[in-house]
């Protein structure tokens, strides 16, 4: 779903499936918005870590691995959850699948990071 200007001043939700459900989930307030934020950049500052290990170290690379596909999984389920608190997870995550909670996330952040567009934008326009 594309959200409008509108949408964006008149602070509309964005429309997720998951489950074959419909779930709106509403813009944060800025101070709940900025707490989202900081653990979004925690799971994210982890990233380079793992990036750079490879199969030269083996128990590295095992841990990486795990930590990629188990770990970080879980973490953007608990970001998604922590941003769209409102749903009630349980049954989310008895009924949805990984593809829906990917877009569900997707959706999130475009919500959640309208500063760096505007960010991008003077960015341009200094260039």
């Amino acid at each position: 779903m594309v959200r409008t200007e509108e949408d964006k001043i008149l602070r509309a939700g964005m429309v997720v499936i998951l489950g074959g459900k419909e779930y709106e989930i509403k813009p944060l307030v800025i101070r709940d918005a900025r707490e989202w934020r900081k653990k979004l950049a925690g799971m994210m500052s982890k990233l380079p870590q793992y990036i750079q290990v490879t199969t030269d170290d083996v128990e590295g690379f095992m841990s990486a691995i795990n930590i990629m596909m188990v770990g970080m999984p879980d973490e953007i389920a608990d970001l998604f959850f922590a941003y769209a608190k409102d749903l009630n997870r349980e049954e989310i995550e008895s009924n949805a699948t990984e593809v829906e909670l990917s877009k569900a996330f997707e959706a999130v952040l475009d919500i959640a990071l309208p500063l760096l567009g505007s960010l991008a934008k003077a960015m341009g326009k200094l260039v």
